[in-house]
């Protein structure tokens, strides 16, 4: 779901018998496009296909994992080369049972062709992990759940249940250092720790962002958007500010996110907690939204976003009234009203949905929708009233 500044609803897409994640705008060979996963998900792991959209809302790209591997949730990042980085698992035997690793991919975009991988049962020994129960016949030691570009070109992966976040040579695979868990490179300052983490992203000058979930189990009271600043001279990590949902206490078990934005607010989605809100940097709540009961997101974002549909505006005819949309159109002012093919008046939108009223003799109508000069962007199909 897409929603403007208001909250109103912009574009929605609804699925049957799947989940969607990562639900996103990213920039492909310099044009926006929308992007996601979707798929089945079974204990956090997924198995799906991720889909690229153009600004028309036309599937321009969907593709699933290379080499037989599943689809994960996780993550679909779009690297500067135009590339996709995303998430999926393996499973190895071991003398205790099977053990889950997290596998990185680079694959070619549209086709799907593996270019580059990257396997943590490789790289990061088992007994890394903060998994305190026993293996069993499918222990997730890693859990993979984020990658990004850093900035020097190298990647950094989320391993949740390691809690550490790991850059890695693009090329060589070689993990260069590691933020957190039991191993890590660096000294942690006051409130700089974070436990079962979501979406480590690393940004210029060394400042890193990290959705410290706190849980499950509970590590602490409440989970954290967090900014730290990390030195890689001194081998040192500190706090910059850390983000909590107020009033209500959030300690979002799973999922969520923390995005910086380009004036230096900071966008959170709770994850498994029902919220999403925009901070300012000095911490002031600037937005907070609650999602419906039972609702959940698994990463909330702020984008630009600017779309002319493909398919034409929708019209419906009810109690003597007509109803006019046009799921996804960003551009629209005004409705004009056509009876019987002839201009009748003007409306403004009024929300996704908006309400016209046509005269007691028309026998036809359609509706024009105006942008804000005034232009003509499309028209509906006429229907009968």
């Amino acid at each position: 779901m897409i929603a403007d500044n208001a909250g109103e609803l912009v574009w929605f897409k609804p699925v049957v018998d799947k989940a969607m994640t990562d639900f996103k705008v990213q920039q492909l060979h310099g044009r926006p496009v929308l992007t996601w996963w979707e798929g089945k998900a079974t204990g956090g792991i997924g198995d799906g296909k991720w889909v690229v959209l153009d600004t028309s809302y036309r599937e321009i790209a969907r593709f699933s994992a290379a080499r037989g591997l599943p689809g994960d949730l996780h993550e679909f990042q779009i690297s500067p080369e135009g590339t996709a980085l995303v998430t999926s698992n393996e499973l190895r035997a071991s003398a205790n049972g099977h053990v889950v690793g997290g596998v990185v991919q680079e694959l070619s975009l549209p086709s799907g062709r593996l270019l580059w991988e990257w396997r943590s049962l490789d790289r990061v020994p088992v007994a890394e992990t903060e998994i305190r129960a026993k293996p069993g016949p499918r222990f997730d030691y890693f859990h993979i759940n984020s990658i990004d570009v850093a900035p020097d070109g190298n990647l950094i992966v989320s391993g949740r249940n390691t809690w550490a976040a790991y850059k890695v040579e693009r090329h060589s695979g070689r993990v260069l250092w590691r933020l957190g868990g039991k191993r890590s490179t660096f000294s942690l300052g006051a409130g700089a720790r974070f436990e079962w983490q979501h979406d480590v992203r690393e940004h210029r000058g060394g400042l890193v962002s990290v959705f410290d979930n706190a849980a499950a189990p509970a590590e602490e009271p409440r989970s954290r958007a967090l900014l730290l600043s990390l030195d890689e001279k001194r081998k040192r990590v500190s706090l910059v500010r850390a983000y909590a949902h107020s009033p209500q206490l959030v300690l979002s078990h799973f999922l969520g996110n923390t995005q910086l934005l380009p004036n230096g607010d900071v966008f959170v989605g709770w994850g498994g907690s029902p919220y999403i809100t925009e901070f300012a940097h000095g911490g002031a709540t600037l937005f907070d939204a609650r999602l419906p009961p039972g609702g959940q997101s698994y990463r909330a974002f702020r984008f630009p976003w600017s779309a002319h549909p493909s398919d034409r505006p929708a019209l419906a005819a009810q109690g003597g009234a007509v109803y006019a949309s046009w799921n996804g159109a960003t551009g629209v002012a005004a409705w004009r009203l056509l009876e019987d093919g002839t201009a009748t008046g003007t409306v403004p939108r009024n929300g996704f949905e908006t309400k016209l009223a046509p005269s007691a003799h028309a026998r036809t109508v359609a509706v024009a929708a105006l942008d804000a000069s005034g232009a003509i962007l499309a028209t509906s199909v006429a229907v009968t009233v």
